[in-house]
């Protein structure tokens, strides 16, 4: 253990080392600083509360927030109090105990999403659902300090006997919430802390066939669910676009809507999961829908497809997922799309799965990999990609959302001729 006369030179000059390195203050008997391979550097204060034989060390801040001087006089004060009787980490620890026992878990969750989900991440809202569709439902009263590792694990393994996948985006967002619980002096630990996901997930393989397509298009057109939502899942069939970008499409957004050729949405990066702008070309189909939609506007409208509640923002992401949940119900296996109907009664798609279908179908098409990559905002993850290849790919993804349309428009009419391209992957 280095005693150092320590200087403000001496702790500037410091530098990382392989391991971590503490030196201590000879001046202020129990102040150090510790210095990570990381270069990290936090004061601390080490002291033996009085009718102890172990000591206990108080973290006084970083280096160089706290300076040299601040940090003496912080672990001066300590000092005095340490002689007098107290002990600061062990009040500490009493207050965060007591914080947790009063600490609901739902409470923690709103904490999380207000602090910091709805700031820091576009996916919040995904984080939300899930909170509130999978866990508050059983631990919305239970107090944080009595949940255990235990707790977790029945949890999760009861989401993963009906959806494996949700169980593991689940075991995600709790671990995130507990994680910040923690971070944010909350809590002391996390149950969730190295705990395995506990679901096995295959690979997602759904492609709708051309008579599921066909089905569910003519199904949109007599089915009683809202307006915007129906109009949603058609751009959704006609673009192949993420489901959560789609319904929160703000007006905007559209550009040239009334130029047939440069008519485009332009997505900003903020509303991208890949947090890159994209830019999505509105082929004849698309066009009209996003036409019809603006000629039904009413005034405060802000968004392309507007919930029907007097808020007026956009549809939420899983009113299209209730709303194939609710059409495929309704179908009657009879007529030539019998089969059809059967599978999707048999295998109900998810909006996501439209998007899988667009991708397969394009590749059926012939349509090249780089312009499927384009049109569906992927990224190939390289330098070249991210820092230099800025092409936004208009007039290809424009071409091949064309010959999406019209493959679409043969499936819906096959009798006005050719034969309709069957798609790869059916499961």
């Amino acid at each position: 253990m280095a005693v150092v006369a320590l200087t403000d030179a001496f702790v500037r000059s410091i530098k990382p080392g392989a391991t971590r390195a503490e030196y201590w203050d000879a001046k202020v008997s129990g102040l150090c600083l510790r210095m990570t391979p990381t270069g990290v550097a936090t004061w601390t204060f080490r002291y033996r509360p009085q009718g102890s034989t172990s000591f206990k060390r108080l973290n006084l801040g970083r280096y160089p927030e706290v300076s040299l001087a601040k940090a003496r006089e912080r672990a001066e004060t300590q000092r005095v109090a340490v002689s007098g009787g107290a002990d600061p980490q062990g009040e500490i620890r009493s207050r965060r105990e007591q914080s947790a026992r009063a600490l609901t878990f739902g409470k923690l969750a709103a904490e999380y999403l207000q602090r910091y989900a709805r700031i820091q991440k576009k996916s919040w809202q995904q984080d939300e659902l899930l909170l509130r569709v999978h866990v508050l439902p059983e631990w919305n009263g239970r107090g944080v300090d009595k949940l255990t590792r235990a707790d977790a694990a029945a949890l999760l393994d009861k989401i993963a006997v009906r959806a494996p996948s949700s169980a593991n985006r689940t075991h995600t967002v709790m671990s995130k919430v507990f994680n910040w619980a923690v971070d944010s002096g909350l809590l002391e630990n996390s149950p969730m802390t190295r705990m395995k996901k506990r679901a096995r997930e295959t690979p997602k393989e759904r492609v709708l066939s051309p008579g599921e397509i066909r089905v569910l298009w003519r199904a949109l057109e007599r089915s009683n669910i809202a307006p915007a939502v129906a109009a949603a899942m058609r751009f959704l069939l006609l673009t192949g676009q993420r489901p959560g970008e789609v319904t929160e499409i703000a007006l905007a957004e559209i550009k040239d809507v009334d130029n047939g050729a440069r008519a485009r949405i332009e997505l900003p990066a903020a509303r991208m999961k890949g947090g890159r702008a994209h830019v999505v070309p509105l082929a004849p189909m698309t066009l009209e829908i996003v036409r019809a939609q603006m000629r039904d506007m009413v005034e405060g409208q802000a968004h392309l497809f507007p919930s029907t509640f007097a808020s007026r923002g956009p549809i939420a992401r899983h009113s299209v997922s209730q709303a194939v949940r609710r059409i495929v119900p309704t179908l009657t296996p009879d007529g030539p799309d019998r089969e059809a109907v059967l599978s999707l009664k048999a295998n109900p798609p998810t909006p996501h799965d439209f998007r899988r279908t667009v991708a397969t179908g394009l590749a059926a098409l012939g349509v090249l990999r780089e312009d499927r990559m384009a049109l569906l905002a992927h990224s190939y993850g390289d330098i070249h990609s991210m820092h230099y290849d800025k092409h936004d790919r208009f007039k290809e993804k424009r071409a091949a959302l064309e010959l999406w349309e019209a493959h679409i428009a043969e499936i819906l009419e096959p009798a006005t001729g050719g034969n309709v391209v069957k798609l790869r992957g059916r499961k």
